[in-house]
Order: structure tokens, then sequence, then C-alpha cells
């Protein structure tokens, strides 16, 4: 496949002093073509087809492939004649000769095709303008330059990498300047070239809920592991623990921030701006705090979620099970709302979340496990000698529960099921080894009570690994272990694992016992089944049932040589779907994609691709509640009116589900609505909403036509209509009457896009703007139309202004306010802050 974004960007955006350059860029273009065989100049015409509104030179070269193309199906010789039909007449051969013949005669070499054209690349340097300029040669880190400036998926960059055919465009203009080509000094795969470090990718500051040992947060120290030579990374965590060493022997500083302290929002951004930070990445669902921060902040961020929380349950798993004070179904829902990118282990827990964000936010990357690390483990340990260090013998049966110990995880099931296999069927040699015991939160120490009691009732010993003295070692038939920090030791020692959760997304466990040749017996829930297909790699049984987990312990126990066909079933399916290089690659390509900001002495900058240019376009905007503070004004005046007291009717207005104010009152209540909003004055004094004056400012000088596009309200028409000219010449001058147009219908406008607060704006004709909503509390429910982008801001990048589709949100911010932050012009209150496309 011939693939030619970047380099034919490059060679676009490169400055050519007259005609006659591009002619020749043009000359060596055709050469590279004329030595493409049938497929390549086919898949060259498809990708010029594409880049064709880029430039003249793609439209010449579009219209050449296909020439060519159609030349070489009828082996026919390019000459000068069907040149100058390809052309049009512009072209550096001389007349009379067959183009092959003159390149023979060329100063570059015609040896030089398209399978070796991809060369040396270095010190390609950007010009103060942003685009390229070529020196002498190109290296792999301006590659990765062109790769991160463009947004470039990782397919594109492996089409550009190894079938390296686009290079001939790129080789033959080198040749011209006699640039030296080697190959070899590019890598082969995107997967390489992204683990180069390279100085415009931003600081990450990685967001972990704690740092204690557990199986999230070893998530956290895996994507450190991968990405800390590439990316800039810093840890952040509300609390100290174990794992705090952890990431300071990775060279990573690991930053204590208390979320509950009232200068914490404050403090944080300090601490953000001093490390430069321009890219967040918050871990599980328990941080939805950090991206309502990072929303507030203008902070892009990803959310990697690995909880499986059914909607309905959001606050019973908070505030029961993880005894979470300050997180609740509420804050969850604006973060889900709020996030930027959301990352999911599996495609089971991205649906169970459906509807709380926006779909193209939503990813899926597997969870990968170090195979290089455990390989090595493999490789370096005797399996005899870990289990004799862990009390066992060759004759022992060991069957492994490991994660943390509590109701979720279901260790009292399989507790309940080796105790039968030991005293009911006969399995006298069978050990369970139970890992991930800790003594903090009161329900887990009543849950490991329950684990001894359940032995107890079988008349099975039951002993804490911390009590045993060393003779003791191995003798107890379930011995339960603190929370441990290596863990491979145990895989190596196991002969069966269970996976016994009552509520579970895709953990890791699984794959690592699978990448350990050990069959695993898991609760068929959540996402389990797209990593264990029942009879190959293990076994699936219903959750909460103990019967089934023994019967397929009892089956395993008695049959070796399905233990080993299971075992190498589950090696084989980790390393095709969990490799540690894959999650990786992904997470590498994900964040190299995603915007960022970067932090100077004025403000933070955010950086991403344009969805809409503006400038020169026109921008309609609404005025009530969009432009001007209407609520705090209908607040002021029905609290006056009907005795009630001011924050009693703030509740009431500011948190309403419906647009039509009199709708969220009781009918009693209505007339006297009414009468507020037909009172004399209401819109002529109208406030604006701080920074609304100043943004549309802004806006009109960068050369964008707005225009106020505002509909009067039927109860007071016509005083409406009149007290809106007045408030605009007050709060914007007379120059700005021109720009106001009141309307019953805004379908019969004119405009590129309408920033509005109403939930559906319809009217007797086809809109022919987009609808940027801008939001508030009674739109929350609207879902965006196909095609369009859920949550939005207008900014300005290099004097052009355009609307993208980055997220700006808020936590709990009790004023609505824009603001500017290089030139960003919208935002809301309460974390719905920003504008959504429709």
């Amino acid at each position: 496949m011939f693939c030619s974004v970047p380099f034919a960007t490059a060679r676009a955006h490169a400055h050519r002093p007259d005609e006659d350059q591009d002619d020749l860029d043009f000359t060596s273009d055709l050469y590279a073509l004329t030595e493409s065989s049938t497929d390549e100049l086919l898949n060259s015409w498809k990708v010029f087809t594409v880049l064709k509104d880029d430039s003249d030179q793609h439209r010449r070269l579009e219209n050449a492939a296909w020439r060519l193309h159609a030349m070489q199906r009828l082996q026919k010789t390019p000459t000068f004649e069907a040149a100058s039909k390809v052309t049009g007449g512009k072209c550096a051969f001389k007349p009379g000769a067959p183009i092959a013949e003159q390149l023979d005669e060329a100063e570059f070499s015609p040896k030089r095709t398209l399978s070796g054209a991809l060369g040396k690349v270095n010190q390609m340097e950007r010009v103060h303008s942003g685009d390229l300029a070529f020196q002498d040669s190109w290296a792999a880190d301006q590659l990765l330059g062109v790769c991160l400036k463009n947004n470039l998926k990782n397919e594109t960059i492996d089409d550009i990498l190894q079938v390296r055919v686009l290079a001939a465009l790129l080789g033959a203009m080198l040749v011209l300047q006699h640039m030296n080509f080697q190959p070899e000094d590019v890598p082969n795969t995107s997967r390489e070239l992204r683990e180069l470090p390279h100085e415009t990718r931003p600081v990450c500051a990685i967001f972990t809920h704690s740092l204690e040992r557990n199986g999230a947060n070893n998530f956290c120290l895996y994507i450190a592991r991968l990405l800390k030579k590439s990316q800039p990374l810093t840890v952040f965590s509300p609390k100290a623990g174990p794992m705090k060493e952890d990431f300071e022997k990775l060279g990573l500083e690991v930053t204590i921030v208390d979320t509950t302290a009232p200068s914490f929002l404050k403090d944080l951004s300090g601490a953000l701006r001093e490390r430069k930070v321009g890219l967040v990445l918050a871990n599980t669902i328990m941080r939805c705090d950090i991206i309502l921060m990072a929303a507030e902040l203008q902070m892009p961020s990803v959310w990697v979620i690995h909880e499986s929380w059914p909607q309905d349950q959001l606050d019973h798993y908070a505030k029961e099970v993880f005894m979470c004070k300050d997180i609740d179904a509420a804050v969850i829902k604006r973060a889900f709302a709020a996030a930027g990118t959301i990352v999911f282990p599996s495609d089971m827990q991205r649906h169970l979340y459906d509807g709380m964000f926006r779909p193209e936010a939503g990813h899926t990357i597997y969870n990968g496990i170090p195979l290089q690390q455990l390989n090595q483990f493999k490789q370096k340990e005797d399996r005899r000698k870990v289990r004799a260090a862990l009390g066992y013998t060759d004759e022992d049966f060991v069957v492994l529960h490991l994660g943390t110990v509590c109701s979720r995880k279901g260790q009292v099931f399989s507790a309940t099921a080796c105790s039968k296999l030991i005293q009911e069927d006969g399995c006298k040699n069978l050990k369970q080894l139970i890992v991930g015991a800790r003594y903090i939160r009161d329900h887990e120490i009543k849950y490991i009570d329950e684990i001894f009691k359940v032995a107890a009732s079988h008349g099975v010993s039951c002993k804490r690994w911390e009590n045993l003295t060393e003779d003791e070692i191995g003798k107890p038939q379930i011995t339960i272990m603190d929370i441990q920090a290596a863990v491979l030791r145990f895989y190596m020692a196991a002969d069966v694992v269970l996976v016994a959760s009552l509520n579970e997304v895709l953990p890791l466990v699984i794959c690592e016992s699978m990448a350990f040749e050990r069959p695993v017996v898991c609760s068929d829930i959540d996402a389990i089944p797209e990593a264990l297909t029942d009879g190959v790699e293990g076994y699936l049984v219903p959750p909460a049932n103990a019967d089934a987990i023994r019967q397929k312990v009892l089956k395993l126990y008695r049959d070796p040589e399905l233990r080993r066909r299971m075992g190498q079933a589950g090696r084989a399916r980790v390393l095709r779907q969990f490799s540690y290089e894959h999650m990786g690659e992904r997470y590498r390509e994900l964040l190299d994609t995603v915007p960022f900001i970067v932090w100077t002495k004025l403000a933070c900058h955010v950086l991403m691709k344009p969805c809409y240019v503006l400038q020169g376009k026109t921008v309609l905007v609404d005025m009530d509640n969009t432009l001007v503070d209407w609520d705090g004004e209908f607040i002021r005046r029905f609290a006056k009116a009907s005795g009630r007291a001011i924050e009693e009717v703030e509740e009431i207005v500011r948190n309403r589900k419906k647009f039509e104010i009199e709708e969220n009152f009781p009918e009693a209540d209505r007339a006297l609505v009414l009468d507020v909003i037909a009172s004399p004055g209401f819109y002529e004094v109208l406030e604006p909403l701080p920074g609304a004056v100043e943004a549309l400012s802004t806006l009109v000088t960068s050369g964008v036509d707005v225009k106020l596009l505002s509909a009067p309200h039927p109860v007071c028409a016509a005083s409406c209509a009149r007290e809106k000219f007045l408030s605009v010449e007050r709060l914007l001058g007379e120059e700005f009457l021109e720009r106001l147009i009141i309307t019953r219908d805004k379908t019969h406008v004119q405009g590129e896009i309408l920033v509005d607060d109403k939930p559906q704006v319809t009217g007797r004709k086809a809109a022919v703007w987009k609808h940027v909503l801008f939001n508030q509390s009674y739109n929350q429910d609207v879902q965006a139309g196909t095609g369009g982008v859920w949550w939005s801001q207008i900014v300005m990048n290099n004097s052009t202004v355009h609307v993208t589709g980055f997220l700006l949100a808020g936590s709990g911010e009790k004023k609505r306010k824009y603001s500017i932050v290089h030139y960003n012009i919208y935002r809301g209150r309460h974390g719905r802050n920003g504008c959504r496309i429709l």
C-alpha cells in the first residue's frame, strides 16, 4: 500500500521559492511513480485522491498516478506527450525521447527505487511558521515528530515504515539535493518508533487512588515501566504506601496530595504547573475527583476504569464497598460526562457504562502482563524449590486464590469448595493458599473471619501464614497470607488457580496464571469470558457456587494431562491477546493522539486538532443563559415577589431539569413565574456571564462573523425585544446592535454554528448551522447527533478560531464563567462546563 500523508504534507508545507522548484519536485515525484509497479501506482492514486485538496502538487500527482497506471496496464512506455497530458504541459523532461531513457542520463541514479528509498532522517527542523524545512538528512526523532504533530495512528505509521513505498517521493527529492539515505536508521514498526523519546511529548501525571499493593496500582506501575523511557512521567497519590518506593525505584517523583484539604485545587494546580504536567492519567473509578479537577483546570485527561459497577449501584459500591466518603453516584456520573478519554479493560465493561460518556471517548485496551519479567522468573527459579519455600512437597496439590481478601473476590466460596474436596472427595493432599489478606477495613477483617469459620465447620485446618513457625509452614490445609509485593512465586507453586469473584472486570490474575501455564477456574461473570473459553484454558462456573468450583477442581485434580493441555492453551492465548508489549503499544498510541497542554509564564495552552475552522465564518450566539445570566435575574426577582429565601429559589432554578422555567414549579406558582419574566426591565438589566463580553470581542477581532441570535419570550414579546436591544447596547456597545437578530424561528438564519442552551432548536426550515449546546442543568440528557461531538469548546490557535472536540468541565464551581486561556471561550458550571456539538 502507498501511504504518503506525513511526507507529502511535509513537502506541501516546505518553503518553495518559485514554480521552477515545484516543477523540479514534481519531476522527481513523477520519476518515482514511473519506477512503481502497477499495484503501487493504483494505491498511489488512491492516496493522492485523498490529498488532492491540500495542494496543486497532490492534484497533479493524482492525475499522473492514474494515467501511468493505465499505461502500464496497456504495456505502453510513458513518453513526453504522455507526460504533458498528465502534468498539464508542465514537465521538466525533454520532448522526443522516452522518459525512461532520460532517467538514465539524469544526475540521480535510477537505482533509487521505491523499496529502498526510505533512509536516514536527520536534522529536520521546524521553521518559525510551524512548517517543515529539510536539512541535510532526517532522523527517526524527526520522523516521530511529524507523526506526533499529525496525530497519526499506528496503522498509518506502519504503512509508512513497513511498506516504505512513500519514501520514493522523499527519496527522489533528497537525491536531487545530494542527500544520503540509510534505511537502517529508521525503525521498522510503529511500536519501535513510538518507543523513542521525543521533546514534544508532555509530562504525564499518573494519579493512583492509593499506594497500597493491589492489582489496580500494579497496573500503574506496569504502565510507568512501559512509558518511562519515551514519556516524561510523575506520580500523584492521595496518601503514602508501600508502592511509593516501587515508583521511586523507576526514577519517578511521587507527590502525596491531600484531596480533602480546602486548598487542594490550588495546591495541586501549583504542583502541576511546577512539574509542567500537560496530561493526566487517572486510575480507577475512585479517581473521578481528578477527572473533574482536570476539567476545571482545562487539563486533558485519560481515565482508566478497572471497576465493574452497575449504574444503579454506584452509590452502594462507592459508599459501602469501597468506603469513599467524598464520592457518590452524582459525582461519578459527572466525571464520566466530563472525561475526555476513558479506557476500559474489556468490551463488556465499556458497555456497562453506556450512556454515561461520549461514545467516541471510550476505548478498550486489554490489560497486559510483563511476560519478559515472568519468563525470566520461570527460567531462573526452580519450581520444586519455590514450593519448598512455601512449605509444599511434590505430593501436595496446591490450589491458589490470589487477590484482595474481601466479599467481592469470593474467597469464602473457594474455601468451601476446597474444604469439601479435602473432607468429602478424598483429596487429602490438596492445600489451598489464599494470598491477599489485609487488616485495614472492618468489612474485610470480618470476611477473613468468615473463611476461618468455614474451614472450622468442615474440620479443615486454616492458619494465617504470618503466625506460623518455620516448622508449621505448609502444614495447614488452608493458609491465608497477607498481601504480597512479589506474586510470581505463587503461580509457579500452584497446580490450579481459582478466580471466584462475584464482581470483577478482567483480573490480571487470570492472564498471569495462563502465562505460567496453569489452568484457571473462574466465575462466569463480567469480562472474564473475553479472556478464557470454557473447557479450553480452564473452566467458567456460576458465581457464588462452591459446588461448581468443587466439581471443576476435582476434574483437574484427577487428570494431569488435562491440566497440561489447558495450561498450554492458556499460554498461547496470553501471547496473542494479553501481552505487555501490546498493551504498551496501545497506550503509547493513545497518549500520543490525545490533546495536551503546554505551560508558559502566562497561561496553559491547549494543543489539539481542530474540527471546524471558524475564521471568516458566521457564528450565531444565543443570549439568555448563554451570553447573559438570565437565571440570576429571575432568581432575584422571583425570591422577592414570592417572599421565599433566595437560596431556595436558586436551588430550584440552577438545578432544574426542564428548559421552560415555569414547568419546574408547582402549578400554583406558574402564574407568578410568568409575571416575573414579563416584569419591566427584566431583559434590559441582565448581566453578562463573566468573560462573555471579552470572548465575543476576541471572536470578532479574530475574523469571526459573530451574530447575536435571540428569541423574544412569548409572554412579553414586544417589550422583550426592545429591552434586548437596550441590553446589547449597554453591554457591547452601539456597534454591536447591527449584529443582533431577534426572531422566533432561528432556523431561518444562516450560519456555521449556533451556540445555544436550548436542548432542541427547531423551526419551519431545516437548520444549516451546527447546534453547539451551551451546557445547563436542563440539557444534560440531550444525545449528540450522528457525527457530532459531545463536549466541545471554541478555541483560537495560531490566529485561527476552531471548534474542537476537547472537554472543558469543572467540579462544583458555583459561578458560571467564560475564560480565555489561549482563547478558550466557553465554560459552564457545576461540572458541566463547555459546549456540546449536536
